[in-house]
């Protein structure tokens, strides 16, 4: 790792970063217990790989990003597991030139004579960042995949003959826990978002949430199905005896250096109790508003509205849409030594250092609106509630951003111009939220065309129609269209991981007006277009075009 007084000389002589602004990111990633770059990236003033870039130059060796690059495994596995993890070093590329080695430290001479000593080859050092290291180790988790299954099958014939009674001391023999940690570990590794257990009349189908799509996984004999509840109810800390009643519980593993804290869902069945187990990195940094998918126009609404002393920001869409982790970004790029932060949220997604976080606990009485109450008396500057649900957390949301207080919330609308009707329709006064609401985003996750098998295509006549009587306005024709052919990197979907689509409405004077004369969503619509709002379908299509996704994506996400 780079000293910091290094990297403050390497940063403000490339001018991207002023010394001011490096200072203040120092006391912020010493108080949140973060990296100095990650502070910088995700706050905007400089690219991950700009930052690669300049270290390297530093270290005058060349810059390599990994991070959409599949290694061969045989590469791989010149260099073992745990070696890498060790010394944190990747090797990449062998040729007549050697071993080309990445490296977070490239003046680690120890590595790099390790690397000599066993390969027996010059080696090559390149420079890779903290992040694209914890990425790229993951992929020597690939071959999990082809061993998946016999591990499955070794473990399964141990626990044959379990019966239901004995599951509880079953859950706790290696052949459960074993089945279990692949179970999780194979989840890890394809980068899916929710493992889902579900008991079936003969069977327990384990399947996988893989960039929004279910994927059947693994088939296992019913017999083991209580052990493995079991074992998952003793990791959450929940009643093994209980069988009757829904439960929800947490728990963690740890993938390397990462750790994974899994929120988990039992809620009984006709056949036996179902699992949702939720997957929520801890040790990555937020993402950046650029890598959400927001820029240009739009990343600068963000910015001014994220710096003024008060008002709401409110992000719109269904479920499953990216609203959270929208949020939570927003609330590390405020979340500075000078503010206080409290949220009010069901259920914490994620623990953030230095913010006060509470916990809906309906059965209790704390509810959005009694805690969002609590908070106020906890002279606040940020308030982030998880969702307005009801008329009274409206009222009191509005009341906190009239107060002084920048408050920050979701809501469940399919765009942003129906977001304020929709406050209306809660009770909310129409007056006050033309005063308080400063912008409403909407939003859509699209999955990302992988950029290993990435090409161009021509749109079906069909296709191309539809388009055209979207943009109206447009000559869909001009646009370049890409598609992933698949390949073994996207486990021949085409696809790989996710990226926001947006819809940006900064409430004006004229949009004011509109709210307070309680007119409908569509003639909201109308004049946030007029005065250059695009649209989640128009954001799609500059996306789709540039080769980030796909039409049919945009499509399918966005139109009933």
């Amino acid at each position: 790792m780079i000293a910091v007084d290094k990297l403050k000389y390497i940063l403000t002589e490339s001018g991207f970063v002023s010394s001011a602004d490096f200072d203040a990111a120092v006391k912020t990633a010493q108080d949140l217990n973060k990296s100095v770059t990650d502070i910088l990236v995700f706050r905007g003033f400089i690219s991950e790989d700009a930052v690669g870039k300049l270290i390297a130059e530093y270290y005058k060796v060349p810059f390599v990003s990994l991070k959409n690059k599949l290694i061969p495994l045989e590469v791989l596995e010149i260099i073992p597991e745990q070696a890498a993890n060790s010394f944190h070093i990747i090797p990449f590329k062998k040729d007549e030139n050697g071993l080309h080695l990445a490296m977070e430290n490239p003046d680690d001479i120890e590595a790099i004579e390790f690397v000599k000593r066993r390969v027996n080859l010059s080696v090559k050092p390149y420079y890779l960042t903290a992040s694209d290291f914890v990425k790229v180790l993951g992929q020597y988790k690939r071959n999990i995949k082809s061993v998946f299954q016999d591990i499955i099958k070794e473990n399964l014939e141990k626990t044959r003959g379990v019966k239901v009674e004995e599951a509880e001391r079953a859950a706790g023999e290696l052949p459960v826990i074993k089945i279990l940690d692949t179970i999780l570990e194979y989840a890890v590794a394809e980068g899916a978002s929710d493992v889902h257990i579900e008991v079936l009349e003969d069977l327990v189908n384990v399947r996988f949430r893989i960039d929004g799509i279910l994927h059947d996984i693994v088939a296992l004999p019913f017999p083991v199905h209580a052990a493995l509840i079991a074992r998952i109810k003793i990791l959450a800390s929940l009643k093994i005896d209980e069988h009757r009643v829904p439960q929800d519980g947490r728990f963690k593993i740890q993938v390397y250096e990462n750790f994974i804290s899994l929120r988990v869902s039992i809620v009984p069945g006709f056949y036996g109790e179902n699992i949702v187990a939720r997957l929520l990195p801890e040790s990555t940094r937020p993402l950046s508003l650029e890598e959400l998918g927001i820029t240009g126009r739009d990343l600068e609404k963000v910015k001014v509205n994220m710096g003024k002393p008060h008002g709401m920001v409110l992000v719109t869409g269904p479920t499953g849409s990216g609203k959270t982790t929208t949020l939570y970004s927003l609330l590390n790029i405020l979340n500075t030594p000078d503010v206080k932060i409290c949220t009010i949220e069901d259920p914490i997604e994620y623990g953030v250092r230095r913010v006060s976080q509470a916990q809906v606990n309906s059965a209790a009485g704390l509810t959005f609106a009694a805690g969002l109450r609590a908070l106020l008396r906890h002279d606040p500057d940020i308030i982030m509630i998880g969702e307005i649900r009801d008329n009274e957390t409206a009222e009191i949301a509005v009341h906190a951003a009239l107060t002084g207080h920048l408050v920050l919330s979701t809501l469940h609308t399919n765009d942003a111009s129906g977001a304020m009707p929709r406050l209306l329709d809660m009770g909310a006064e129409g007056f006050l939220l033309a005063s308080t609401v400063n912008l409403i985003v909407a939003q859509r996750l699209v999955r990302r065309v992988c950029s290993r098998c990435l090409v161009d295509y021509k749109p079906t006549p069909e296709i191309l129609t539809v388009l055209q009587r979207i943009f109206k306005q447009a000559d869909v024709g001009k646009f370049k269209f890409f598609e992933g052919k698949g390949c073994d990197e996207c486990n021949q979907s085409g696809y790989k991981g996710r990226i926001g689509i947006y819809e940006l409405l900064a409430v004006t004077t004229e949009i004011r007006e509109l709210v307070i004369k309680r007119v409908a969503a569509d003639e909201i619509q109308k004049k946030a277009i007029e005065q250059g709002m695009v649209t989640l379908l128009e954001d799609g299509l500059n996306k789709a075009s540039s080769g980030i996704t796909t039409i049919q994506e945009v499509l399918r996400v966005t139109r009933e």
